[in-house]
């Protein structure tokens, strides 16, 4: 038989307060997990319903607080250009297309909807037509072009004010068409000058071929002014004002071209006197006493030697038959509204008589020699110069080619690879 308990022990075990408390415990515990069971249920049917609204599109929860920017056609082809081209550039910050997302006017125009990342547009609105892309014409895209080259090089423009009355030389004028033409020896210059003549009034001609070459620069030789001849206020007007014009050939052609009229012609008995006879005598060995007082038969390549060492060593400048054209034209201080070719000298001569309204004045053709040298007699030219200074010679003609956008001719790819000089531009 078990022991009885004594008294402070049974006491002790049958205490209503440990029982009260067990209790207590017991329902709080059983409170607590109640709680917890229906806060779980409220959370999954909040998850459900946050799940259930951004599926269906009415709530952008993951959006960026700054509202999502569309771009227009040109923006995007201009991105695409730089990433064909394999080239970075700073673009600007792109702007958002207009009216984008913004209530309508007072007018009947339909409001236009932001477009949104992760947005589906409805089936029945048709995307935003961009306006179309404006194609430049070849000389608008030399115009740009030159433009781009000159902000880079000179990101600082030079005021007009500030422009030296001697790079203005090479610029003639026609006040009564508001008309700045820069002339280049070798590309179209007699024929320009005679339609400065016609839209001057000086000649009383409808056609260029009417006037003789002689005349151009004999009898008619002091009629055009130069901008240069103004004083400062007229020729910042003029600079502001007129329509500015160059024509530029491709550069080691025109050189060829300026070998074979001034060097080579027979005609040319200044230039043979005054060059011929130097290069003659200081580039050619055992030159006979005839040929250096002569100078009627100086090689080609002793006259690209001549320009390239005349070049390096700067004591003179280039003759302007042959000069570079950045250096006639001054194209980083002059903006230059129309660059035209002797490639396409007639139509680009028609372009700028159209923009003056002076075409009707003339007929055609405007130009009466507009053939430039075939690539297969250049290459035969220049096939007798060194490959070293072959590479000088397209090294001081280089800003030309990139300024106007000419590419460098292949031939000269073809020469220099034979010769064994790396070209790297």
């Amino acid at each position: 038989m078990a022991p009885k308990l004594k008294g402070p022990l049974k006491a002790e075990k049958c205490s209503p307060y440990k029982r009260l408390l067990r209790r207590l415990l017991r329902s709080m515990l059983r409170s607590m997990v109640t709680v917890a069971k229906v806060t779980l249920v409220f959370l999954n049917i909040w998850v459900l319903a946050v799940v259930l609204v951004v599926s269906l599109g009415h709530w952008r929860v993951f959006d960026a607080t700054e509202t999502y920017r569309t771009y227009d056609h040109p923006h995007l082809v201009g991105v695409r250009g730089l990433k064909t081209d394999g080239r970075s550039a700073n673009l600007s910050a792109p702007q958002p297309v207009p009216n984008a997302g913004v209530p309508p006017d007072a007018g009947n125009n339909p409001p236009v909807p932001a477009v949104h990342a992760g947005s589906v547009p409805p089936v029945d609105q048709k995307p935003p037509t961009a306006a179309p892309v404006k194609k430049l014409t070849a000389a608008e895209a030399r115009v740009a072009n030159l433009q781009q080259w000159c902000k880079q090089q000179h990101p600082h423009k030079v005021p007009y004010q500030q422009v030296a009355t001697s790079k203005l030389t090479s610029i003639l004028v026609d006040e009564k068409h508001k008309l700045l033409f820069c002339q280049i020896p070798g590309v179209a210059l007699n024929d320009w000058r005679k339609i400065l003549l016609i839209l001057s009034g000086t000649v009383n001609a409808t056609s260029t071929g009417s006037i003789s070459g002689g005349d151009v620069f004999g009898k008619y030789a002091k009629i055009p002014k130069r901008l240069s001849d103004y004083d400062e206020k007229q020729r910042v007007e003029m600079l502001t004002k007129f329509y500015k014009v160059v024509f530029v050939r491709d550069p080691l052609e025109r050189l060829v071209n300026a070998y074979k009229t001034k060097l080579v012609a027979k005609s040319s008995k200044y230039f043979h006197k005054v060059f011929g006879t130097q290069i003659i005598t200081k580039y050619r060995v055992n030159a006979k006493d005839k040929d250096k007082k002569d100078g009627s038969d100086v090689k080609f390549s002793e006259f690209v030697k001549y320009i390239v060492d005349s070049e390096h060593s700067g004591s003179i400048s280039l003759n302007e038959h042959w000069q570079q054209f950045y250096k006639q034209c001054h194209p980083c201080l002059v903006d230059y509204n129309f660059v035209g070719t002797y490639e396409d000298v007639e139509k680009d001569t028609e372009q700028v008589l159209v923009k003056l309204n002076a075409n009707k004045k003339l007929k055609k053709p405007y130009v009466w020699d507009s053939k430039p040298l075939q690539e297969k007699e250049l290459s035969k030219m220049y096939a007798d110069v060194s490959a070293t200074d072959l590479n000088n010679i397209y090294k001081i003609f280089s800003a030309d080619y990139t300024l106007f956008g000419y590419k460098c001719p292949e031939y000269l790819h073809s020469l220099l690879k034979r010769g064994n000089v790396f070209h790297d531009y």
